[in-house]
């Protein structure tokens, strides 16, 4: 009777975990129920390890790809994952940036002796196209058809968008195309955008008009291929009947497909109605990208890493990663760009995947790609995997550590804590330290309130040459913030005697889509005078609420 008390008692337990699984909306309260399930045992969490995973595959699209990082290590600690977990694992690295992990976790799984089903092959083939691994998508077409999934539309048009995307010849994917027992919209637009892209018209046109003749009509995908190839091949007269034929059947002309008129009509000449299509558009936008990619048959390698560069500092990574995993060839350059990205954005987990995958990948890392790497380290509180790569730099890779390697280094046992073991790296440099290592050091000992180790610093860098006014403010707060008053204004006034000064800095804010910047006591703005106005207001309410123990005009830092 008590064990099936208890057992009634576990399954109402699971159910609510359950529950509050499918209720979780970001990654940190998914990290939250996960520590708890820990704190009560791993048979708590191996009762809902399957829906644990899901979950954080799911979660890992709108947050980087952290979650996938927490499901991947998950998964690796569970000695017996079921199918569902591997299709949650397979689903997700095919829409990410490492594609070739769905492809390790498909073969897995058929080592493990688990068939495949409807809801993991048609991820498994998308995996293969973004990877352009067509060997992998013939032995996955041998699966598909040993199992008796050939006839599932689904799993059908995957595959077959397969054949025509994943380097394969196109004669193979029409063949494929001509034997598939049923069709729809998706399966033609596949076949018809696999004849634009090889510059087809005459075959992308033919299936066109079959494709009507059945019965189907064609949507903003369809006729984004048409004029697409209308557009390569200057054939401006199949694209004006398309244009015909889109105001004759009423289709809605949405960013893509107006972008695709305007870039038809221009490419073959006639500016005119290029222009007029242009100005019928009600949201427009800039394709660089599109541009590149229409206009160069080849674009190069050096030109596909300036894109990737670009699309990651003006925040666009999901971007970045998308043209990385598509980009036919790759050198050190893009690996490096790459990973710099994820370390600028704080994608910690993601940059040390990248690097391994590079170097799983024949591909020789050099010192900007560990500057990357441990920066990403440092911002990402990766303490042991931050040491270990710093140790393999010279050891396993050949690469002779710089000063940038150990002030990401400083910055990273800093951030940590282990301000001793930072001063001491510190000591060992072979090279002399400078300003930015000094900082790193500096910036923790502001964090971790050591004024001792602090001072030391100080010494350092009063010695040298150049020294910024920005390092002086942060002596200035570090003091500040440990109540060492005196010795702040001490500092001030060495400050003013050496004539130091702070370069200004900017901020700047969005409002109503223009972008406004404001310095120190900037007067520049037309809306200066209510600004400050606001702003006085707000400093007499704070000093109103709060006793200060010193006076904010000891405070402010000469410009």
């Amino acid at each position: 009777m008590s064990s099936m008390l208890a057992s009634t008692a576990a399954d109402v337990a699971s159910r609510h975990v359950l529950e509050l699984l499918r209720q979780c909306r970001s990654i940190h309260h998914l990290d939250q129920l996960h520590a708890h399930l820990i704190l009560h045992g791993s048979s708590a969490v191996g009762s809902v390890a399957s829906q644990l995973v899901a979950s954080y595959c799911t979660l890992s699209g709108g947050a980087g790809h952290g979650g996938l990082c927490h499901a991947r290590q998950l998964f690796d600690r569970i000695p017996y994952p079921d199918r569902f977990m591997y299709n949650s694992l397979i689903r997700a690295y095919s829409n990410s940036g490492l594609p070739q992990e769905a492809l390790y976790l498909h073969r897995d799984v058929l080592q493990r002796g688990i068939l495949p089903n409807e809801f993991t092959l048609p991820f498994v083939l998308k995996a293969c196209t973004r990877a352009r691994a067509a060997e992998h998508a013939l032995a996955t077409h041998g699966v598909v058809v040993k199992i008796g999934f050939v006839r599932q539309i689904f799993v059908a048009n995957a595959l077959l968008h397969s054949y025509a995307s994943a380097g394969s010849p196109l004669q193979d994917a029409r063949r494929f195309f001509d034997e598939m027992a049923d069709r729809n919209v998706v399966s033609w637009n596949t076949m018809i955008g696999g004849y634009a892209q090889a510059g087809d018209t005459g075959e992308a046109c033919s299936l066109f008009r079959e494709m009507r003749r059945q019965g189907l009509l064609a949507d903003e995908f369809t006729l984004v291929s048409l004029l697409f190839v209308c557009s390569s091949q200057g054939n401006l007269q199949v694209g004006r009947l398309l244009h015909c034929h889109m105001l004759a059947s009423g289709s809605r002309v949405d960013l893509i497909l107006g972008n695709a008129l305007v870039d038809m009509y221009g490419k073959c000449g006639d500016l005119w109605m290029a222009r007029r299509c242009f100005d019928m558009m009600c949201v427009k936008n800039v394709m660089i990208h599109c541009y590149v990619r229409d206009s160069f048959s080849d674009p190069g390698i050096t030109l596909l890493n300036s894109l990737l560069d670009m699309y990651a500092r003006c925040g666009q990574l999901d971007t970045a990663i998308g043209l990385f995993t598509e980009m036919p060839n790759k050198n050190v350059v893009s690996w490096n760009v790459i990973i710099g990205a994820l370390a600028m954005h704080g994608r910690a987990q993601e940059t040390v995947m990248f690097f391994r995958t590079m170097v799983s990948d024949a591909y020789s890392p050099d010192e900007i790609t560990f500057v990357g790497l441990l920066s990403a380290c440092s911002h990402g509180g990766l303490l042991e995997a931050g040491q270990y790569y710093f140790k393999a730099m010279l050891r396993v890779y050949n690469v002779k550590p710089e000063v940038e390697h150990y002030a990401c280094m400083v910055d990273l046992l800093g951030r940590r804590g282990h301000l001793a073991e930072a001063v001491n790296l510190i000591k060992d440099m072979p090279m002399k330290p400078d300003v930015v290592v000094w900082g790193a050091i500096l910036g923790a000992c502001r964090i971790h309130g050591n004024v001792a180790i602090g001072k030391l610093v100080i010494k350092q860098l009063l010695e040298l040459e150049g020294i910024s006014g920005g390092l002086f403010v942060l002596i200035s707060n570090l003091f500040y913030e440990t109540h060492q008053l005196e010795d702040m204004k001490r500092l001030r006034k060495l400050m003013r005697e050496r004539g130091t000064k702070k370069d200004m800095g900017v901020s700047s804010i969005e409002v109503s889509n223009g972008i406004h910047e404001f310095g120190v006591e900037d007067i520049r703005h037309e809306s200066s005078n209510e600004i400050y106005a606001a702003v006085d207001q707000l400093s007499y309410h704070l000093v109103s609420l709060h006793d200060l123990p010193v006076q904010p005009v000891e405070l402010v830092v000469e410009g």
